[in-house]
């Protein structure tokens, strides 16, 4: 891989995390803990592509038709997007719930962000090695900044379950930590979905969807930025 190409792989998933940390006003979180977290999210690629590959020639092709859209429908929430957000959420509670440093709530959402773009960049690398330049610009504009809007709003209800924790509110916390990873997943399997169909028409349907999508995180992330506050003292 050149260094321009490698550059258009690597450099659309840096920018998204960098304007995300951009936004963490009021207390930067350390530099050697989101490194970790992106790392540990491009390893959390390896065992997605490996359940995915199971989940689709096991279990997938044996009970459903192929290119049905019965099959496409479980293949994209089931067998993909539900995999993936499931080891990023993973990935982020693992490490990160209980760092003396997760004490403001938008930490929860550059956490998740890392996470993410730390997954989509890895990702990113296998299909650019397959399909070269177009497919490096053309995954900048759609599946990277995807990723990180799934990432936005898995931090959001994240934060939000940290801070019902420490109210004392348990079945809150609860909650939002499953709404945290059903939110994401069933953003990322319609944003599959639609392409998946391989329909002119689903396709207009998609683009339509990731425009208001991303526009309406851009103008949530803005929001939970300016509010930022502390989850405990």
């Amino acid at each position: 891989m050149d260094n321009l190409l490698l550059a258009a792989t690597v450099l659309p998933g840096l920018a998204f995390m960098y304007y995300i940390y951009s936004l963490d006003k009021i207390e930067k979180e350390p530099t050697d803990l989101l490194v970790k977290l992106v790392s540990l999210g491009a390893v959390a690629c390896v065992p997605c592509v490996i359940i995915e590959l199971v989940a689709e020639h096991f279990v997938l092709k044996e009970i459903f038709y192929p290119d049905t859209l019965e099959y496409i429908f479980v293949e994209a929430f089931f067998g993909v997007a539900l995999v993936e957000e499931f080891c990023k959420f993973y990935v982020l509670k693992k490490f990160t719930w209980t760092n003396p440093h997760f004490n403001y709530h938008f930490d929860a959402i550059l956490y998740a962000v890392c996470v993410s773009m730390g997954f989509a960049i890895f990702e990113n690398i296998f299909y650019v090695l397959d399909g070269g330049m177009e497919v490096a610009l053309s995954r900048a504009i759609t599946s990277i900044p995807g990723h990180g809007v799934f990432g936005i709003f898995m931090g959001i209800y994240y934060g939000n379950a940290k801070e019902y924790l420490h109210r004392m509110q348990r079945d809150l916390k609860d909650k939002n930590l499953k709404i945290a990873l059903i939110v994401p997943t069933i953003m990322h399997g319609f944003y599959d979905f639609f392409i998946l169909t391989d329909d002119e028409d689903m396709m207009a349907i998609w683009l339509g969807f990731i425009v208001v999508l991303y526009f309406f995180a851009y103008l949530k992330v803005k929001e939970m930025s300016q509010g930022d506050h502390r989850i405990y003292y």
